[in-house]
């Protein structure tokens, strides 16, 4: 099994989500929107870069880097007011992704900040990568999300010490997980699980919590050829297995089908390839016929989902050759 079986569709898919982001950035002025936070678009540049469009990416990275961007590599949540108070700083999972996008292109002036500052809000020796309040307070908690993303970018950014300690917290965070039907995505600076968990029996679930830990760990592994990193990845990826059937096609499923893509490529588990077919196959038919994921009628929430959607696609492609 070369690819997915679906492959074709899921080709069609990205091709018709990227013309209705090229319609929809018709519509405005400047792309993106000034009052568009960080949020909706920070996975905009990796997916021009995946679908080979490069000069938007670029103009992009540009953009952020002039208008959300600060001296010590951290990155505002939305364009600093003429007057008044500057936003909050951005989530460590957004800065990470265009950390990322950065590093791709050669932006290293851009990349390497990003990372740079990052690698200063990781804890000493717990691994986890903790965001930071308007006043530059770090939070006393830390997800296996944030670690995940912040790992990629350093591990691409050669801050290898870094990536190794992010893997360190995502291995306790695993070994800590005792109940079957919860999984703790949140710990405490002494390394305890906090309240903050995915339930076996919900209808929805936050899945990223799970695949981007994946996808980061198969990385560490294949950097590395060390198993604990795989075997740690499988782990996250079995609890998916205790999900419902309608989480494992809901609003938050593309970043799983990149996930067992990721691992199907390493491991040639069918496992993972049915569920990477599988959840693809669910994206497509609840595309929309002008080419958009929506949910409801928040437009930012709609370029978001389509934005992340259209690259978990184009990246669990890639992953499953």
């Amino acid at each position: 099994m070369p690819r997915l079986r679906n492959a074709a569709a899921c080709c069609k898919a990205v091709n018709a989500a990227m013309n209705w982001l090229d319609e929809k950035s018709k519509e405005q002025e400047t792309w993106p929107a000034p009052e568009q936070p960080l949020s909706v678009f920070h996975k905009l540049p990796s997916l021009y870069f995946g679908c080979g469009r490069t000069e938007h990416g670029r103009r992009l990275l540009m953009w952020t880097k002039t208008n959300l961007m600060l001296p010590n590599g951290d990155f505002l949540s939305a364009p600093a007011p003429r007057e008044g108070a500057a936003p909050a700083p951005a989530p460590v999972r957004e800065k990470a992704w265009l950390g990322l996008a950065a590093h791709v292109t050669a932006r290293y002036d851009i990349s390497l900040p990003a990372a740079r500052f990052l690698a200063s809000q990781q804890g000493p020796t717990s691994g986890a990568v903790y965001d930071v309040d308007p006043s530059g307070a770090r939070e006393e908690t830390a997800d296996v999300r944030s670690a995940a993303c912040a790992g990629l970018l350093f591990q691409a950014a050669s801050l290898d010490f870094n990536a190794r300690m992010a893997g360190k917290f995502l291995l306790r965070a695993v070994e800590l997980q005792a109940d079957q039907e919860v999984f703790f995505v949140r710990m405490d600076a002494h390394g305890l699980a906090s309240a903050s968990a995915l339930r076996a029996k919900r209808r929805t679930q936050q899945l990223s919590y799970l695949a981007g830990p994946v996808i980061f760990l198969c990385r560490l592994h294949l950097a590395t050829g060390e198993t604990e990193w795989l075997d740690a990845a499988m782990d996250y990826f079995l609890f998916t297995e205790r999900l419902r059937d309608e989480a494992l096609v809901g609003e938050e499923s593309a970043t799983l089908a990149w996930a067992a893509a990721a691992l199907y490529g390493i491991t040639r588990r069918r496992v993972c390839y049915d569920a990477a077919e599988k959840i693809a196959q669910g994206l497509i038919q609840q595309q929309r016929s002008d080419g958009s994921w929506r949910v409801g009628r928040d437009e930012a929430a709609g370029l978001a989902l389509t934005i992340q959607n259209a690259l978990c696609l184009v990246e669990a492609l890639r992953e499953a050759q």
